[in-house]
């Protein structure tokens, strides 16, 4: 079976990192004034920078880290939608209440899956596939 055929039951179960969650975590234990400006700062600094070396670049090596800067930057602009959504909404808590109790497991397990903001454009790709399958579900419920 093909993860696009799947029932979004099991697509649900297949999620690399559930971006909301993941804003929601940082939220929650470091706090709107902090996650926002670095979340903030990963979406628009490393693009800024990766422009900025692509344009200086005079090397393959130079431009492959351009490209890599703009990647890396592009996984943060989920996180930081959701962080002010989230903020806004005085939700972050609500968000992960079916965690469970231990936040000591709660940040090991959402740590983990913050390693994949090293790869460019995993996460932003994960939000995008995670909200297109949010819609589908939704129109299928209508």
């Amino acid at each position: 079976m093909d993860l696009i055929d799947a029932p979004s039951r099991f697509r649900r179960t297949a999620v690399l990192v559930n971006v909301r969650r993941l804003a929601a975590v940082d939220l929650l234990g470091l706090g709107p004034k902090i996650v926002i400006p670095e979340f903030a700062l990963g979406a628009i600094g490393a693009p800024a920078l990766g422009v900025l070396t692509l344009i200086r670049s005079m090397s393959t090596a130079m431009t492959a880290s351009g490209v890599l800067l703009i990647g890396l930057g592009l996984n943060y602009v989920p996180l930081l939608i959701h962080a002010i959504d989230l903020t806004r909404r005085s939700t972050a808590a609500e968000e992960i209440a079916d965690e469970g109790a231990d936040r000591g497991a709660l940040y090991a397990k959402y740590r983990r899956q913050s390693l994949w903001l090293l790869l460019p454009c995993v996460v932003a790709v994960a939000d995008l596939a995670q909200r297109l399958s949010a819609r589908a579900d939704r129109r299928g419920t209508r």
